[in-house]
């Protein structure tokens, strides 16, 4: 059973990689993990990784196959002393947990996105996440700004008076520390959800619907305002909307 393992359990391992993420790409949730500009090139990868695994299946399976009887017979009692079984075994034991986990996480577990719990553990991007500009008042249409957008301008260094007569129109999730205190935001993502970064807008806790819980989806309006020396978000009105098809901005 330990050499089944062994000569399997990295291939087992590349099919339920390989499986996993066709079948995010067939049902739409490769976005869920990756930016969407570079789903065709992952589906594309996936389907030649898939005609290089065929071929080491059909390699494994027949041309080591008789040269691994036929040694095995011969050289059994030399590389398999009775000191080292327990060692073996313990290694297939191993191995075969890390396949049936790999399988059971990635084929079985649904995919989702990247929870609130992880972002109330994330620190918001106050400069706007340096590489991102912080987009102008003026001659713009502030209705259409994401919260990135917002973030960037109150990272920048925006209070409640440059603000003044700006309406916000953003879609996020609610952000309810052990404080009490609430943000709105939603993570953009460059490649893949390993470079996620979070942004965050901080919202008046005391304007928003009691139902409400740290996770739900929102589309919130209103204006910013001074609260107690820091620049919020009144909201003028909250909604509970799903979770939109594309969670992340890019």
């Amino acid at each position: 059973m330990s050499d089944i393992v062994s000569r399997w359990a990295g291939l087992a391992l590349c099919g339920i990689g390989l499986v996993a993420t066709l079948a995010l790409a067939a049902a739409g949730d490769l976005t869920l993990y990756i930016h969407p500009r570079y789903v065709v090139f992952t589906v594309l990868l996936s389907v030649v990784g898939a005609g290089l695994f065929a071929a080491a299946v059909w390699v494994t399976a027949t041309g080591r196959g008789a040269d691994h009887d036929h040694d095995h017979r011969h050289d059994h009692d030399h590389d398999n002393p009775p000191s080292r079984r327990p060692r073996r075994v313990l290694s297939a034991a191993v191995t075969g947990a890390l396949v049936i986990v790999a399988a059971v996480a990635l084929l079985v577990v649904p995919p989702t996105t990247l929870s609130a719990e992880r972002a109330l553990s994330t620190v918001s991007a106050a400069d706007g996440g340096g590489d991102v500009a912080r987009p102008s008042l003026l001659g713009s249409d502030p209705t259409r700004f994401s919260v990135r957008d917002w973030a960037s301008i109150l990272g920048s260094g925006a209070s409640a008076a440059d603000l003044v007569g700006q309406q916000a129109d953003v879609t996020g999730f609610l952000l309810i520390d052990d404080t009490g205190a609430v943000r709105v935001g939603r993570y953009a993502v460059t490649c893949c959800t390993v470079d996620a970064q979070l942004f965050a807008v901080p919202v008046i806790a005391a304007d928003l619907p009691s139902e409400l819980r740290s996770g739900d989806w929102v589309h919130l309006t209103g204006t910013f305002t001074d609260d107690a020396g820091t620049t919020r978000l009144s909201p003028e009105s909250v909604d509970a909307v799903e979770e939109p098809d594309d969670p992340y901005l890019s």
